[in-house]
């Protein structure tokens, strides 16, 4: 096995335990009646790590590792770590929200499903049904994520209105302003769109990789 090839099974399989760990977390304190800062709290911390080491895969792309578009993977790294690191994190309200459970269970079960099929495609041993609940479950779990992904957004807005984190305003020595609530409204008039740029690119790898041939006519024996 080459070094490539090696890391890249290292990498999928420590990203699969990791969100596999993150599922158990959630399935656990639901089945609890946890509160949703419970879950949060106990699910959290181990998906900033997962999500944040997630960014290598547009390194991987970008560097020729894997037949990726790295311009692709960044833009869906952004969306995520944009909602969770500057914007789930920050506001503890969002914390009590449901909004949030969703969005880490969704997450974390598309995840326990793809970097399992990744590391075993590195290694040659990936089995077919596998595959097909690869490119299979991103069906109704995409959609889904990106919903609470919004909700939260949305949620968001009344805190970022009035603390205005990440902004910058009028006079600075720049002569510029940012308004990073403004930027959240703009996203989310985008996201739509953005979202299904993705999306129909997943459908079209899923058409590519379960692309099945027409069946054979049976043999007639004479």
């Amino acid at each position: 096995m080459r070094i490539s090839q090696a890391y890249l099974v290292l990498y999928n399989a420590l990203q699969a335990c990791g969100w596999a760990v993150v599922l158990a977390t959630l399935l656990y304190g639901i089945l609890r009646k946890d509160l949703p800062e419970q879950l949060y709290a106990a699910a959290g911390p181990l998906t900033n790590v997962v999500q944040g080491a997630s960014l290598l895969e547009t390194v991987h792309a970008a560097i020729g590792l894997v037949p990726s578009s790295p311009v692709m993977s960044l833009m869906q790294w952004m969306g995520r770590s944009n909602v969770l690191f500057l914007i789930l994190g920050p506001i503890a309200q969002l914390h009590a929200s449901w909004w949030s459970v969703l969005m880490l269970a969704t997450w974390a079960l598309a995840e326990a499903i793809r970097y399992p099929q990744y590391a075993l495609s590195s290694s040659g041993a990936c089995p077919a049904w596998l595959t097909w609940l690869r490119y299979t479950m991103f069906i109704p779990l995409y959609p889904v994520g990106v919903v609470a992904e919004m909700g939260l957004m949305m949620a968001a807005l009344p805190d970022l209105a009035v603390r205005k984190p990440y902004s910058l305003e009028l006079p600075n020595p720049y002569n510029w302003a940012f308004s990073y609530h403004r930027f959240i409204q703009v996203v989310l008039a985008l996201y739509p769109f953005l979202w299904w740029q993705l999306y129909s690119s997943l459908l079209r790898a899923r058409s590519k990789k379960l692309a099945l041939q027409p069946p054979k006519a049976p043999n007639k024996s004479q």
